[in-house]
């Protein structure tokens, strides 16, 4: 899925709230053109641009799955044959896949979360360009934000396999990347985190574990890596990637993946 315009509005759900975001592009740096913090039950366009809207689904509301195909059956039945048992009982999907050699990758989401999520912002009056599992838009984020915190004496490589995490209560989300793309995810319990990385390290030869989220599990994290050889911990901010725009915005933003990739959306080198 790609958009025609080049300047999407992003909205993130976040529980009660929606964080508003749109971005424009000046020389080689993003600026903020809005930036707010609004009810989901009296949002306004006031000041915005109406390109049209990117939004997410949560995790919760979404499934990926990669599936082999064969010669005999249209890829929507095999992908509806192979559904998880939490799809195949609920009362609605909707689904968007892309086949590459003899495989397809799908997404699959709620079609009830799907509702309320446009619900929520029809009183925008924009039209809906995109709404994407929200894993996607923070693998999106990381790409763009990587160059801006890689350390210096770090070497960078293609082929590359890193796990990004999603730092929650009580459950955490790890995002399993190959050079630079999203391969599959995961639910962790976050108290068992470090031990799981740990073993996962060994099987997935992955080395370098890349977190946001929740702050003080951020510095927990943080600590308890340090002496360990196998894995390299890099704690994500977009602040390098804001530094251009106001400190106020620039603070605010620093956590917010989603929405960074939700904004980047409109942008062709972060399509995906």
């Amino acid at each position: 899925m790609s958009l025609l315009r080049q300047q999407p509005l992003a909205v993130q759900m976040n529980r009660e709230s929606c964080l508003v975001l749109q971005l424009s592009r000046q020389g080689r740096h993003f600026v903020v053109d809005h930036f707010s913090q609004q009810h989901k039950n009296s949002l306004s366009d006031k000041g915005l641009n109406k390109d049209g809207i990117v939004s997410a689904l949560d995790y919760t509301a979404t499934h990926y799955q990669k599936i082999a195909l064969d010669n005999h059956s249209q890829v929507e039945e095999q992908l509806l044959e192979k559904l998880p048992p939490q799809l195949k009982t609920s009362t609605g999907i909707s689904y968007d896949y892309f086949t590459r050699d003899n495989e397809a990758e799908a997404v699959i989401g709620q079609r009830s979360a799907l509702e309320e999520l446009l619900a929520i912002l029809a009183p925008l009056e924009m039209p809906v360009h995109v709404v994407e599992p929200a894993y996607q838009s923070v693998v999106r984020a990381t790409n763009a934000v990587l160059p801006y915190l890689w350390p210096d004496n770090a070497v960078f490589e293609s082929t590359m396999q890193w796990v990004i995490v999603e730092l929650r209560q009580p459950q955490s989300i790890l995002l399993y990347c190959k050079g630079g793309v999203f391969q599959r995810l995961e639910y962790v319990d976050t108290f068992n985190l470090l031990p799981y990385l740990l073993s996962a390290q060994m099987s997935g030869k992955f080395s370098w574990v890349m977190s946001f989220g929740d702050k003080a599990v951020q510095s927990s994290l943080d600590r308890q890596l340090e002496g360990q050889m196998q894995l390299t911990h890099l704690v994500l901010s977009t602040t390098p990637f804001f530094k251009n725009n106001p400190a106020p915005i620039v603070a605010a933003l620093d956590n917010e993946m989603v929405l960074l990739g939700l904004a980047l959306r409109g942008f062709n080198q972060w399509h995906r």
